[in-house]
């Protein structure tokens, strides 16, 4: 059993229970504030997660690049969040295990490149987002364009993380990672209007905590899983988000579940499964 895609999954679970309760803290908030205030919950307990002596990072070019492409791809998810359903957002985000297995082996080496089996587990996986949520997508509107734009920087995101787990803890760049996205989104909100962001109402104090929790174990699920594993795998693993999606707008959202969430969720979970059992050639 492959680790790497296993713990992707998890990430997935984690990510899509953080983005629902970003979609309600949205309603309140702005892109930005909810960044912050997800900060202020995610930074202590990663902190705590750092083990002793382990706060440097070696290279910290990568690690630039994954808190700039992060920091753009958090805005995108962030602002896609308020217009699309949580279904229709991941869906989108489907996209990100194709350009990844594209784009890896050109940026980090041959030895990401993927096999007919990896690219094969990506169409069927893909085959399954469409089936499952195509009847309800709308590409052509603002909030899909923003999750297109997640799609592109979140996979270079991923790739820095990629790259990043030869020489770092997985849990020291999770700390970094949060800290500067954080301190930038407070930074450019001083900027625009001249204050950090006000507090939430009461009612959202839940919702923001429930993002925060999401991010940080989101966040290490990740890292690790990228840290262990090849990133084309251990992307495509994420194809079971969707399902998870769906189960989310039908409990919380009470959008209602067609024949296609059958069809399609039984194509998402083969694939999914596929790429944890699935052995090295």
């Amino acid at each position: 059993m492959r680790l790497g895609p296993l713990l992707m999954l998890a990430a997935a679970l984690a990510f899509t229970l953080m983005v629902s309760a970003v979609k309600v803290a949205r309603a309140e908030m702005s892109t930005l504030e909810v960044v912050c205030w997800r900060g202020l919950i995610s930074v202590p307990l990663c902190a705590m997660l750092v083990p002793k002596g382990r706060w440097g990072i070696q290279n910290r070019g990568w690690m630039g690049a994954r808190v700039s492409f992060g920091f753009l791809a958090m805005y995108c998810y962030f602002t896609a969040a308020k217009g699309l359903a949580i279904a229709d957002l991941t869906l989108i985000g489907r996209l990100q295990p194709v350009f990844l297995a594209a784009v890896a082996p050109l940026l980090l080496g041959d030895a990401e490149r993927s096999d007919r089996r990896i690219w094969l587990v990506s169409i069927v996986g893909i085959a399954g987002c469409a089936l499952l949520l195509g009847p309800s997508l709308a590409l052509g509107n603002r909030a899909g364009l923003w999750a297109l734009g997640a799609v592109v920087t979140a996979g270079l995101a991923h790739l820095c993380l990629r790259r990043l787990g030869a020489t770092e803890d997985s849990r020291t760049v999770v700390f970094w990672f949060q800290l500067f996205v954080s301190a930038l989104a407070a930074a450019i909100l001083v900027v625009q209007q001249g204050a950090l962001p006000a507090l939430p109402s009461l009612a959202l104090l839940p919702w923001i905590l429930a993002v925060g929790l999401g991010a940080t174990l989101g966040q290490n699920l990740m890292s690790r899983a990228y840290q262990l594993d090849r990133a084309a795998p251990v992307a495509a693993a994420s194809h079971a988000a969707p399902l998870f999606a769906v189960v989310v707008d039908i409990v919380a959202f009470g959008t209602p579940p067609g024949a296609e969430v059958l069809l399609g969720g039984g194509l998402l979970l083969a694939a999914a499964l596929a790429l944890v059992l699935m052995e090295e050639r």
